[in-house]
């Protein structure tokens, strides 16, 4: 297989991500939950803003984000009350696979991604794990307003896993504020001068 074509073929594999549920929300009787993709998606928005407000690089926090969960699209979501009873591959063994043929440079620049994430050690792997929980506690109270009255946990928990000063605010934020207060602010001020 060519460089080429095994690029294409990890893009091609990184789009199964679309496909993959998040699992933890089928337990809470979730009936068509957020996919991994969706999740990464705002992941790395949210590790944008963190790390901006933290002072640390939000371009790579970013791209943690965006990247952390790839190695899902070999072994699955496997939610937190399962991890305790089955044997998962290390993540960074998983994007090692997935990225062999890739070009030596883009290879290694995937798998040292999945690495600092992993280890959590730098602030942009910190700002990038807090966006993962945020990410996490913003959709628990999105199924919370709709009417699933069995997520509760994970906001609790969400708000407990946050690390960095901003994230712990924003958590707050999150836990308290509608989740449909940003269209509310819009739909009130239709009709209002300059607002055609």
């Amino acid at each position: 297989m060519s460089a080429d074509d095994a690029t294409v073929a990890f893009l091609a594999e990184a789009g199964h991500l679309k496909n993959l549920p998040r699992a933890g929300w089928l337990l809470a009787g979730i009936r068509q939950p957020e996919s991994v993709a969706e999740h990464s998606y705002r992941v790395g928005i949210i590790a944008y803003v963190i790390a901006t407000l933290e002072g640390a690089n939000a371009d790579r926090a970013a791209t943690l984000g965006l990247f952390h969960d790839v190695p899902e699209a070999r072994t699955g979501d496997v939610p937190s009350v399962g991890k305790q009873h089955v044997t998962l591959q290390d993540p960074n063994d998983v994007a090692a696979v997935q990225t062999a043929g890739l070009p030596p440079g883009l290879a290694a620049r995937i798998r040292g991604l999945v690495a600092e994430f992993e280890a959590k050690e730098t602030i942009e792997a910190v700002c990038a794990k807090d966006a993962d929980k945020l990410e996490c506690l913003l959709q628990a109270r999105a199924y919370q307003a709709a009417g699933n009255t069995l997520v509760q946990p994970w906001i609790d928990t969400m708000l407990a896993a946050v690390k960095t000063e901003t994230g712990r605010r924003l958590a707050e934020a999150a836990a308290s504020q509608p989740v449909d207060a940003w269209w509310h602010k819009i739909v009130a001020s239709y009709g209002r001068p300059g607002t055609d």
